[in-house]
């Protein structure tokens, strides 16, 4: 390629433009001078029939014009035909694996019995990701090392999630009983049943209030829970709110729950929560888990870890919590924070410029 035209990138098959981690590799992208980036959604189309059409008319159509496809998180199913245009098309194929398909059908969910036909044809597509892939991104150093240790001389990048714009530390707000705050979807992986246990826990001995943003079939039996406690008027459930408006509820808290599901995924993943509760500047409450190492540093004391599995260990956490004096805001979390994010971003901008595009990233 002439050394002054610019690199044409392909962000193929996007679930959802404004989700955190693709708007945020789409953003890094689009602002190297060396790179210009094109985004594909997916097809909404109610037909399977004509989104798979659509998809890969898009696909081959955008494809032929690009040095690099990335295949978006959440869309592992299209790596298979997303290799083939890449390979037809002279381009390098960055695989997102941010969310593989059987950690999710099986061991979060479990809506698969292990080792079933269905299973084993997920665990084939996710291996299959990987080996197709001339880079594999994932999101913490723990578990890209167990990708390689899988599949030798796989190139796989760990791509933290990291925080947002928005997530900068203030000052709490809160005032009163110890407040609590849990946002995401109602799904096995943040283990809100342990969460509803600890709290039962702790409502013997200290006042706390929670209030549990989101939505998801679990919901409802969560708030049955709720409407049984000690003291009901503690719970406060409402429906999802816009990213704009999450900082301002994180200000309101005192403490951001992270996930708490013992399934092998939530072992190792730091989820967006836990990014963006640090960087503005509050405690941080989640199960123990190596890829925690990789921000315990930059976190200091605001990132408090428990015992995988144990309701006891995060009752006692949050009373501690409870206990202690509102900490002073440290003002660089954010940007240490930011820090080790940028680390892996220039990775992956090296590899993109470097015509040796194998060797950043093992």
């Amino acid at each position: 390629m002439p050394t002054n035209a610019r690199l044409r990138v392909l962000q193929y098959a996007v679930h959802d433009p404004e989700y955190p981690r693709n708007r945020r590799v789409r953003e890094f992208l689009s602002a190297l001078p060396e790179v210009v980036v094109a985004t594909h959604e997916r097809s909404r189309s109610r037909s399977r029939a004509r989104r798979i059409r659509e998809d890969l008319t898009a696909l081959f159509v955008s494809g032929r014009r690009s040095d690099v496809i990335l295949l978006s998180e959440m869309r592992l199913t299209q790596a298979l035909p997303a290799s083939c245009a890449a390979r037809l098309f002279g381009a390098r194929l960055i695989v997102d694996g941010f969310i593989g398909l059987h950690e999710t059908a099986v061991g979060d969910w479990q809506h698969l019995r292990r080792g079933s036909l269905r299973a084993r044809r997920l665990r084939l597509l996710d291996a299959l990701a990987v080996r197709v892939a001339d880079l594999y991104l994932i999101d913490t150093e723990m578990r890209a090392e167990s990708i390689r240790s899988e599949r030798s001389g796989a190139a796989v990048l760990s791509l933290p999630v990291g925080a947002p714009a928005w997530a900068r530390p203030t000052r709490s707000t809160a005032t009163g009983p110890l407040r609590i705050l849990y946002y995401g979807n109602y799904i096995p992986l943040h283990g809100l049943d342990l969460v509803m246990d600890a709290l039962d826990l702790l409502a013997v001995s200290h006042e706390f209030e929670i209030d549990l943003v989101g939505s998801g079939s679990a919901r409802p039996a969560l708030e049955q829970r709720a409407r049984e406690a000690v003291d009901p008027r503690r719970y406060h459930f409402s429906d999802p709110i816009p990213e704009g408006a999450l900082a301002e509820a994180i200000h309101r808290a005192d403490v951001v729950l992270g996930v708490f599901g013992e399934s092998e995924k939530a072992g190792g993943v730091v989820a967006n929560k836990v990014w963006q509760g640090l960087a503005c500047g509050r405690a941080v409450v989640t199960r123990d888990s190596s890829a925690l190492d990789e921000i315990a540093s930059a976190a200091g004391p605001l990132l408090h870890r428990t015992i995988p599995g144990s309701a006891e260990s995060l009752a006692e956490t949050l009373a501690a919590l409870a206990l202690a004096p509102r900490p002073p805001v440290d003002a660089e979390v954010a940007a240490r924070l930011e820090a080790v994010v940028a680390r892996s971003y220039d990775r992956l901008a090296d590899w993109l410029v470097s015509d040796a595009a194998g060797e950043v990233a093992s």
